[in-house]
Formats: C-alpha cells, structure tokens, sequence
C-alpha cells in the first residue's frame, strides 16, 4: 500500500537511542493521520509525520501505518492520541448523564455510526464533551498503545483556549486549517459560543461558513479576531479571501515551550500548532 506522506519532518531515527525518554502524539481523523515526538531530555520536537489516508481504505492505510511505521513501533514515554472527528456534542457538567450520551449523540448526528462512544471531561468550560470513534480504530489504538491517553480535537482546542485565556471583552475566533476542512470555535465576552468542524472545496467555501457564522451570532466582521493556525499557506486564495473580510487576523506562532529540530523551520510558525498543543494540554 502507497504512503502519501505530505509532510516528513525528522532527525535519523538510529540517532533515538532511548523512545522511554520521549513523548508520542498522535491525531487521527478519516482522512489523515499526524504525529510528533518529543525528546523530554531537551523538550524538543524531533520528528513529525503528515500522512494523507485513502479514502476508501482509511482503516486499514491507518492500521499499516501503525505496525509498520518505524517511529511508531517503539514504546515511548507517554502516548497520547487526538480523534478528530465530527460526531461531538458538548453538554453542561450540569446535564451530563451517562445513560443518555449515546442518544443525545444520535439525536444530533443520526445513528448509522455504531462507532465508539468516549467522554471528555473540560474542567475550565464545565462541560463534558461526548463523540463517537470508529470502534475498529479505536481497538486498534487501544491494543497498539495500551497505556495511551486518548481525546478529541475539540477537547484539545478548548484545553488550550483555557491555558492562554479568552478575551472577556469582545468576539474572537480560533481557526485551525487542515486539508480541505477548517476547525472553528467562536468565542463571545470569554464565553463559548460553537465549535463546528466545515468541510470546503474552494477559499469562497470557507469565507461562506465563516460570514454565515457571524450572521448567525451578530458578529461584526470588522472587529472580530481570528486566530488562525494550521495548513494555511499566508500566500493562498483561502487566505486573500479572508482578508477580503475580516480586519484583525493572526497567525498563531508555535509554542515558546518547546525546541524544534532545524528541519522545522522549513515550514510556517503556524504550521502543525495542533500537535504542539496537544502536548501543552497534557
């Protein structure tokens, strides 16, 4: 089976004398599979992979992915595996009820996934997050990584969000690009307003989803931040268009916490910022 690495960032994996000494993140979603590994001796990152799954094979491109890979076939430190996928709902601490997540899932999102249902909790929002994986996937990750942590990407976002604090005053959004869909969470006065994952084809797409957002939450464009981080290129049609519309845009740089092997800066600062989160929030 072909691998479609997209983006290969790392040291010689022979020059890793002791994985026990590093961190391994992980995110996964239908269409791709990312990971990092941190060296904890230097709080460095050493080596990132972006891999583009199959379409129509996604399961078993991931599961050869996983065996066969030879950065992820060693036994790290910590592993923690991101899922990113659509099936979430986030419900008050107050509402939370066990025996009801899995209808309060199908009401949502429908009930033709039979997938894996898991909880996140958020402390700072006081909110539980519920979605659903696919079951295969996750015993695969399971039996692969048996002492792993696992979370969903918008458990992630909203960590992170709480750790660099929200603006009390005013409307900001964070953006996070990947490959033809955009995670977005919209924030008002400190408070969570939505956080929904658009799918898009062309840069009128994404600008479409963002102005039909504000529209619904009475956001001036004019005044709003965005956030943005991800597989965005500044030079792009999805990025000129955004500036067509929206006054206060910033590039997230990538965290001062950690070191990065040289090969990193090969690439934008804001580039890969899901993964360097991830390992802020543990």
């Amino acid at each position: 089976m072909s691998v479609n690495v997209a983006y290969q960032i790392q040291v010689p994996v022979d020059e890793i004398k002791d994985a026990a000494q590093c961190n391994l993140y992980v995110e996964v979603a239908a269409d791709h599979l990312l990971f990092g590994i941190l060296d904890n001796n230097s709080r460095t990152f050493i080596a990132l992979h972006y891999v583009n799954l199959e379409k129509y094979d996604a399961f078993n491109h991931c599961k050869e992915l996983i065996y066969h890979n030879e950065w992820l076939s060693r036994s790290y430190n910590k592993v923690t595996v991101v899922y990113y996928f659509p099936e979430s709902v986030l419900v008050p601490d107050a509402l939370f009820n066990p025996e009801t997540t899995k209808a309060s899932l199908d009401l949502i999102h429908g009930d033709l996934n039979k997938g894996e249902l898991l909880t996140d909790t958020l402390p700072g929002w006081e909110l539980r997050n519920i979605y659903r994986v696919p079951a295969a996937l996750h015993q695969l990750l399971g039996a692969h990584f048996p002492k792993g942590h696992f979370y969903h990407a918008y458990s992630v976002l909203l960590k992170r969000k709480a750790q660099q604090g929200v603006s009390t005053e005013g409307d900001e959004a964070t953006l996070i690009f990947y490959p033809n869909k955009l995670l977005f969470a919209l924030f008002r006065n400190g408070a969570l307003q939505i956080v929904q994952t658009f799918e898009y084809e062309t840069a009128e797409d994404v600008t479409w989803h963002l102005l039909n957002a504000c529209r619904r939450f009475e956001v001036d464009c004019s005044s709003v931040l965005l956030n943005v981080s991800g597989l965005l290129d500044d030079h792009s049609s999805v990025y000129s268009e955004l500036l067509k519309y929206f006054l206060h845009i910033k590039l997230e740089d990538r965290p001062a916490d950690f070191n990065y092997s040289e090969a990193f800066d090969e690439y934008p600062l804001h580039f890969f910022s899901s993964l360097f989160n991830t390992a802020l929030c543990e």
